[in-house]
């Protein structure tokens, strides 16, 4: 054991398996790229240290002692171990080099980017990052597919083992329209001049979707009048609310920069419809030092 861990070297393991593999100490060598002498000498080298032979030379090639046969499942394993950290090296150089890969929703777009990246971006103007746009099922598919360093959504049922999730702001749905729109600015509003509205709808997947019939269901709204223009584009969205003559329920979170800006403005109507918590999902154990600075910035948010 004191001569393999102080005098042997990864070259005797990888010449033991590759005499194994090709039986012929000339096309052993040219795997290695290395002369026969040179293998002959790597071999004479490892058979001296353990003071065994390993390897029978006949006419046609080699072929390996019982030792040897022995001692080849223990050579694979240290080649295949060194392989493995080998690549674990590798991935994470990539990973500190490469930009931080965030996966977003909607939510997570206006909840956390919008607000943290301007300020962060001006602090650290070197910082990298690739941002995706997920929804429905591409969500989920981000916590399944090693794709992505940090994930802005709001909290899930479940995710992969691995995840944790951090909480950034508190989130809620809200009826919001155009600062034109004629019930803007007013300081109550009741349910029959909601009725009256023309209503944007939502995606038929989407929370807010799930929100608006519910609060139809509870109203007693049968004849509302809707615009059937649907879809997941949020510019598309927010330009129609901002022509005036439309509402929407949709969740704050994805508005909040149209109500921070002012081109929307959320109506005084308690929908009385509570959404799970925006944050982010990350595994810290395994975060880079950008990824921790993204982490750092939208945990700060909580403050604001």
């Amino acid at each position: 054991m004191t001569r393999l861990t102080t005098r042997s070297r990864l070259r005797h393991m990888q010449a033991l398996v590759m005499l194994d593999d090709l039986r012929s100490m000339t096309r052993a060598a040219q795997a290695m790229g290395m002369t026969q002498p040179a293998m002959t000498q790597l071999v004479a080298e490892l058979e001296q240290l353990l003071e065994v032979t390993l390897f029978l030379r006949h006419s046609r090639g080699v072929d390996p002692t019982p030792v040897a046969q022995e001692l080849l499942p223990v050579a694979r394993r240290v080649l295949v171990a060194m392989e493995e950290g080998a690549a674990a090296v590798a991935t994470r150089m990539r990973r500190d080099s490469g930009p931080v890969r965030i996966a977003a929703t909607i939510a997570g777009v206006g909840a956390l980017l919008d607000r943290a990246l301007p300020t962060l971006l001006r602090i650290h103007p070197n910082l990298r990052l690739q941002v995706e746009s997920v929804v429905g099922q591409a969500l989920h598919a981000s916590f399944n597919e090693d794709e992505s360093d940090i994930i802005l959504c709001r909290r899930q049922r479940v995710v992969t083992e691995g995840w944790v999730f951090v909480e950034c702001c508190p989130d809620a749905a809200v009826i919001v329209a155009g600062p034109g729109h004629p019930l803007a600015g007013k300081s109550s509003i009741n349910a029959e001049e909601l009725r009256r509205c023309v209503w944007l709808q939502n995606h038929v997947a989407s929370i807010a979707r799930h929100a608006l019939d519910d609060l139809r269901e509870r109203l007693g709204w049968d004849d509302i009048r809707e615009t059937h223009v649907i879809s997941r584009i949020p510019e598309l969205i927010w330009a129609m609310l901002r022509e005036g003559t439309m509402v929407a329920l949709v969740p704050r979170s994805a508005v909040l920069p149209r109500l921070t800006d002012g081109n929307l403005v959320e109506l005084p109507f308690d929908v009385n419809w509570p959404l799970e918590p925006v944050g982010f999902y990350w595994r810290a154990d395994t975060a880079t030092s950008s990824v921790r600075l993204l982490a750092k910035a939208f945990e700060a948010l909580r403050q604001d």
